[in-house]
């Protein structure tokens, strides 16, 4: 059994199963706090995109932002976890768009997941619907059943044939305030917000308590990756986001390097683990014709995708 971070051995189990779970988690007073204040710390913003609050190179928004979210989240997070440290949070907002898509991917490596578990807390402002951009997920493509790791230097273990990952995903419909809580490692997506509203979320981060965190940067033409220890804020602290996290780290303290090569896997080999992935953790697998093309050339990285997304916004 793996570490414990639910109170609820029933919200565990699940967790554990699929890679993530649904809860209620905001009250109508915490939504409204939580608007207002985002209203109030982004008096203007981008006509068309996808925007995290970490891309900011302005510290004390970030750190101000955090903050709050932390304080507000502290009530349902001592409601649901226990042995548990936050690690900040961030918002997320969709102005209606094309080009407010947000390509499949896995969050970073940033705890040892043999020993420890670090969460996404995912919580939209507004209800989510099918057109404003939900998040969608790959059931059971966590760590524990799939062990590859992740940094913005590597590659995912699936590039190449994103399309095998999306036709698995299953999008998260909820209501305002509800927590879509998920591991770290699965994958998942969001789709453009098409609406014609804003769509407001938080990504705020919880890991097992006193769990250190580490950074991974894969040394240029190296089956090596060079670990940073980091400290619990290290996320909101790059100066340049996007640029940043493509060098080798100035935050940090190195403690070596470890052999690490990703995990290989042709077309065929890739639809067959989704698919067990997905029915493991209890969800019905979609069978398609695309899944039966010829293997797609290498796409470029999701730190290259994102870059140009950020480009494009700039």
């Amino acid at each position: 059994m793996g570490k414990i971070i639910f109170k609820s051995s029933e919200h565990q189990a699940l967790f554990d199963k699929q890679g993530f779970i649904v809860l209620p988690f905001l009250t109508q007073d915490e939504i409204n706090t939580l608007n207002i204040f985002f209203d109030q710390t982004h008096p203007s913003l981008i006509e068309n995109g996808f925007v995290s609050g970490s891309y900011s190179p302005d510290f004390n928004y970030k750190k101000t932002a955090s903050d709050k979210i932390v304080e507000v989240f502290n009530r349902a997070y001592e409601n649901y976890f226990v042995n548990y440290t936050p690690f900040g949070g961030a918002f997320l907002y969709k102005t209606p768009g094309n080009q407010s898509a947000l390509a499949a991917h896995q969050d970073w490596s940033i705890v040892n997941e043999e020993t420890d578990i670090a969460l996404n807390c995912w919580v939209p402002l507004c209800d989510i619907t099918a057109d404003n951009g939900p998040i969608m997920i790959l059931p059971g493509s966590q760590y524990s059943k799939h062990k590859a790791l992740r940094a913005p230097t590597l590659p995912f273990f699936f590039s190449g044939n994103d399309d095998v990952i999306m036709q698995q995903l299953e999008p998260m419909i909820v209501p305002a305030g509800t927590a879509v809580i998920l591991n770290q490692s699965v994958i998942h997506y969001s789709p453009a917000n098409t609406s014609n509203t804003i769509r407001k979320a938080i990504t705020a981060g919880v890991k097992s308590a006193g769990a250190q965190m580490y950074f991974h940067y894969k040394l240029p033409d190296e089956n090596l990756l060079e670990v940073f220890k980091e400290d619990d804020d290290f996320l909101i602290r790059f100066d340049n986001f996007m640029e940043d996290i493509g060098e080798r780290p100035k935050l940090g303290v190195s403690i070596g390097n470890k052999p690490y090569e990703l995990p290989q896997y042709n077309r065929e080999e890739l639809i067959n683990l989704t698919h067990q992935l997905k029915s493991d953790a209890g969800f019905e697998v979609k069978i398609s014709q695309q899944h039966k093309q010829t293997a797609q050339k290498p796409k470029p990285s999701f730190f290259s995708r994102l870059q140009s997304l950020f480009n494009s916004q700039t």
